[in-house]
């Protein structure tokens, strides 16, 4: 509990020095360049923190905490395993004493004797041993099952995490990379969870009674023996510290080849089309090399490692029949009694406690690993978003109603903060009526659709709707229940269309899905197909082509019916045929709703009721008027006109 507190008063701590330089910032105490330098530290101290409250022991601990009857059940039957296996060296002596005793008729005095049979003794013993069976088997399907749920519950929250992200987190970020945290770097969390606490418990528990054990059989050989094994431990942790800043590595790497193999993956048609197989292939072997580096030098761990164990266990072995002949040799009566019944009860302890010793080290790359990856898994799962879009709170709205208002709107991206995009202005989109918006590349003609997406907020100024409703306050998934968005790259799910059409709209019944996709000219196709609408259409629709891609997002945005509908660009990949008959279902489509369309072609325009021309470089607004008014006005729109650059 200490510990957690000691977190959060961090956490508190980095959240208020944000807001505090926030505030220098605005009241100008301090100047940009040095708000950025301070902002910086702020993100190492934040880093920190999360790999702190994400070690893979602080994680687990919450876990067992929360499913504590399961834990405690866990650790019990791992605790009575440890224990029981402790009772095999003692019934090896009483059994040997049994023995000796009826050998010697009696003759020879066996202190420590239990008075039982050595049938006796071994029966106890298969009696332990066949328990240990049940136990353990237990103790393993327990394990398991909180490792699964463990792994499980981390993924779900990596990736709600990422899926409740602004758009800007995956700027810089490859698919293959987030895909290696989410599902690799959590199973290795999950099945770790259970083998390395088992095992820590079990492995304590046994050295230290099997050392115990040893100090009762003799003590000055038990003390040698701890000593050797006091220095194993030393040098097992030297090892394991550099094991784990290898592995760091190691995981950093093949996180980025993972990254590369899904970009190709999903930019084969680009390897197809310009024949450059050979060329991915020679790069995918130098892409390895780094990776291969980094194995070979975290095999020389493994193996050192491995080394020290063998050879501690060699010299452990050694020590004790060189301890025994030191102090037995010319001891008489007193060497016989010990080699007759206390020396093999002192190798089986010493056995034991090896054993346990070998299980620990052979655990090392996996507490090595579980911690890299715990902490890679926290990093995803507390990564903030800059925005916060009111999942669970904010102001729900039915339907979205009057004018939708840009109110002194600046924008520049949290990327590129000193890039301004769109300088500060007011606009008011009408409800029902139709608007373009032009201009050349990086005008900022795409973020205004980001905006009303609320992919991003403006840097300075509000977003209105329903009257004076700012966007930041709405519960997001409500008004986006209301919004339609085309863009240039139809976003096609894998699954059949049923799946696709209704997706937003979950609740619609397979009739209107086909309604819908008669509206959109598509149904004719779709029943060409052998499984129809129960046709799998592959990764990002593979199977279809651009104008087929459209035509089902259309039919989507048909059974959607929403009041705002935003197209971004959603004819510019087609040829000059397609396009105009999917120009023609996007206008049936706008009828009656309040529409943008992100465009430079002239068939996409012409007919909307206000065209608003940005200029470049984050000139901003410099005209609107109808496509008539301004192709035969002077000024930016009619350059672009006369050029060609709007046909």
């Amino acid at each position: 509990m200490a510990r957690e507190n000691k977190l959060k008063f961090k956490n508190s701590n980095i959240q208020i020095e944000k807001i505090l330089l926030d505030s220098k910032l605005n009241d100008q105490t301090i100047n940009q360049e040095k708000y950025d330098e301070e902002i910086n530290k702020l993100k190492i101290k934040e880093e920190n923190w999360i790999a702190e409250k994400g070690t893979f022991f602080s994680i687990i601990a919450q876990y067992y905490k929360k499913e504590w009857k399961l834990g405690l059940l866990f650790l019990f039957l791992t605790a009575i395993t440890a224990t029981v296996s402790i009772m095999l060296p003692l019934l090896t002596q009483q059994m040997i004493k049994a023995i000796m005793i009826d050998v010697t008729a009696g003759g020879m005095e066996q202190s420590g004797y239990w008075g039982l049979l050595w049938w006796e003794s071994l029966l106890i013993a298969v009696g332990i041993v066949v328990g240990n069976m049940f136990i353990q088997f237990g103790t393993q399907y327990i394990g398991v099952t909180m490792g699964k749920r463990i792994e499980i519950d981390l993924r779900n929250r990596a990736l709600e995490a990422l899926i409740r992200q602004d758009i800007s987190y995956y700027s810089d970020k490859k698919i293959g990379e987030l895909i290696t945290k989410v599902v690799s770097d959590t199973q290795i969390v999950g099945d770790q969870a259970a083998t390395i606490p088992s095992t820590i418990l079990s492995s304590v528990l046994t050295i230290t009674a099997s050392m115990a054990l040893m100090f009762v059989f003799q003590s000055v050989m038990a003390a040698s023996i701890l000593g050797v094994f006091l220095v194993i431990l030393l040098f097992m942790t030297v090892a394991f510290g550099v094991s784990k800043k290898v592995i760091t590595k190691v995981r950093t790497v093949i996180t980025e080849i993972n990254g590369n193999v899904v970009d190709r993956i999903n930019n084969v048609r680009l390897v197809k089309s310009s024949g450059t197989e050979l060329y991915e292939t020679e790069r995918f072997k130098e892409v390895h090399k780094d990776y291969y580096k980094w194995t070979k030098k975290m095999a020389k761990v493994q193996a050192m490692m491995v080394v020290i164990l063998f050879g501690g266990i060699s010299l452990l072995q050694l020590m004790t029949v060189a301890m025994a002949m030191i102090i037995y040799h010319d001891a008489g009566k007193e060497a016989l009694a010990f080699f007759t019944t206390d020396f093999a009860s002192f190798q089986m302890a010493q056995g034991t406690m090896v054993g346990a010793l070998f299980q620990v080290v052979m655990l090392t790359m996996g507490i090595a690993q579980a911690s890299v990856a715990s902490v890679r898994v926290n990093n995803t799962i507390e990564s903030s978003s800059i925005m916060d879009m009111h999942y669970f709170d904010g102001v729900e709205v039915d339907n979205i109603f009057g004018d939708i208002n840009f109110k002194d709107v600046m924008f520049a991206y949290p990327e590129k903060p000193d890039n301004i995009i769109l300088p500060k202005f007011s606009f008011k989109f009408e409800q029902g009526k139709s608007y373009a918006f032009v201009g050349e590349t990086g005008s900022g003609k795409s973020t205004i659709a980001r905006m009303l997406l609320r992919f991003y907020d403006p840097t300075e100024g509000q977003i209105l709707i329903n009257k004076d409703l700012d966007l930041k306050d709405v519960k997001l998934s409500t008004y986006l229940d209301h919004v339609g968005y085309v863009e240039q790259e139809p976003q096609i799910l894998y699954g059949n269309v049923y799946d696709n059409v209704k997706y937003g709209r979950f609740n619609a019944t397979n009739e209107e899905v086909i309604e819908a996709c008669k509206k959109a000219d598509l149904h004719n196709l779709v029943s060409t197909w052998s499984h129809g609408y129960d046709t799998v259409l592959g990764e990002r629709g593979f199977m279809l082509s651009g104008g087929q891609k459209q035509r089902l997002v259309i039919a989507r945005m048909f059974l959607k019916d929403p009041q705002l509908l935003i197209l971004d660009e959603a004819t510019s990949a087609l040829d000059n045929i397609v396009e105009k008959e999917i120009q023609e279902k996007l206008s049936e489509l706008m009828v009656g709703r309040t529409s943008v369309t992100i465009a430079h072609r002239l068939s996409t325009i012409k007919n909307v009721d206000q065209i608003v021309v940005l200029g470049a470089n984050g000139g901003g607004v410099v005209q609107t008027g109808t496509f008539n008014e301004l192709k035969n006005k002077p000024g930016h729109f009619q350059k672009l006109y006369k050029a060609g650059l709007m046909d």
